[in-house]
């Protein structure tokens, strides 16, 4: 378990984490993580003053988490659609690992706790588009594709990762038709 020297942030957030893996993100709750550690409430609320924090925290975690996990270098030498769907996979396991669909339980927070959790993810969901906008850059066909101010590549990567999250809350193992669909719209 843990030892005295352990940092109490980073035990309340594993303990919190470990909640959100096997029972849902919905059943975090600072007095059932508190009795995890091992330590008082209170000691939960001097790390993270609200439940809300703690669900940032835990959200901050799995999106530093998923994109550790994620080899960028191995993307050089693919196509864009080949690493769309390895950045698809690579999202899709992750999320696997937990026992409900944690972005459909975004939705069942409380309000202030979900606009919290939701203002992280955003942050987040913006690097992964401007990751997208990268994969683009790296293909040649797609890098000269006539973009314009009505199609431009920053609308079309949150249009690919949106519909991408889609498939995600569905759990859908893969994007093969969507993939099929991208490449027929950036064909010129």
């Amino acid at each position: 378990m843990y030892t005295s020297n352990t940092n109490y942030k980073e035990r309340i957030l594993s303990s919190a984490k470990e909640i959100a893996l096997t029972e849902g993100m919905t059943k975090i709750d600072i007095r059932s993580v508190a009795k995890n550690c091992g330590i008082a409430s209170g000691t939960v609320y001097n790390y993270f003053p609200s439940k809300g924090d703690l669900l940032v925290a835990v959200i901050e975690d799995f999106w530093e988490d998923a994109f550790q996990s994620i080899d960028w270098r191995s993307f050089a030498h693919n196509d864009f659609y080949t690493n769309l769907e390895k950045m698809y996979n690579i999202l899709n396991g992750y999320l696997n690992k937990f026992k409900e669909n944690w972005l459909e339980e975004l939705s069942f927070l409380k309000t202030h706790e979900k606009h919290l959790g939701r203002q992280k993810q955003n942050e987040y969901f913006k690097i992964i588009i401007n990751r997208i906008i990268t994969m683009m850059d790296m293909d040649d066909i797609v890098r000269n594709y006539p973009w314009s101010e009505e199609v431009s590549k920053e609308k079309m990567a949150e249009f690919i990762f949106d519909n991408m999250l889609i498939r995600l809350r569905k759990g859908e193992r893969d994007i093969n038709f969507f993939i099929m669909v991208m490449k027929k719209l950036l064909s010129y």
